[in-house]
């Protein structure tokens, strides 16, 4: 569906406008669709995601909006980005459940290694969220996630990746404070329109 409407909406602006991204594990799938601007400096990027996973029994889902600043022409091949999040979902595990919110301070790093040096460009990139107390809402009282992957630029426009990502969540919901922690490793389609 992302990728429908990534693909359907391309030619309305310009060529390097979209990212609309596919992820998948064996418990956990999210995907996403941001627009990205170019400014005199930078760029600003803005966007939805979404993210269902199901293991055993701790089961999370949530909508997730990006609102980000960064820069891909500081150095060439590296992008640096720093923004904000807005979640709002929910989560179970084992007899516990609560509804997530939170407004996580973000930041990520990536570098694509030149052409020239591999036989196809490498991509390494990592990124991480937190939002302490103040900037968590709903039955959440902390939120902090990190991830970090590999991937192979197979065309200009799009990326096959791998990533792992960690979460860590305090709750305050029935019955009691509780908390929960996953980690998942996801296959990844990007694509750059």
């Amino acid at each position: 569906m992302v990728m429908v409407l990534g693909m359907a909406t391309a030619g309305l602006c310009r060529a390097d406008g979209w990212e609309a991204n596919l992820n998948a594990g064996t418990t956990s799938v999210t995907g996403g669709l941001h627009y990205k601007q170019d400014l005199p400096t930078g760029y600003m990027k803005t966007g939805l995601s979404g993210l269902y996973t199901d293991d055993d029994n701790l089961e999370y889902k949530w909508v997730q909006a990006k609102f980000a600043v960064g820069s891909d022409n500081i150095r060439r091949g590296l992008t640096l980005e720093v923004g904000l999040d807005g979640i709002l979902g929910d989560a179970e595990e084992g007899g516990f459940s609560g509804d997530v919110g939170a407004i996580p301070f973000t930041g990520y790093i990536g570098y694509t290694f030149p052409r020239g040096a591999m036989p196809l460009p490498l991509e390494v990139f990592g990124g991480l969220s937190y939002a302490p107390e103040v900037l968590a809402f709903r039955d959440t009282e902390k939120y902090l996630s990190y991830r970090f992957g590999v991937g192979v630029e197979v065309v200009p426009n799009a990326s096959i990746r791998i990533e792992y990502q960690y979460y860590d969540m305090d709750m305050e919901a029935g019955p009691g404070t509780w908390d929960w922690d996953d980690s998942v490793l996801r296959l990844s389609l990007l694509m750059r329109f």
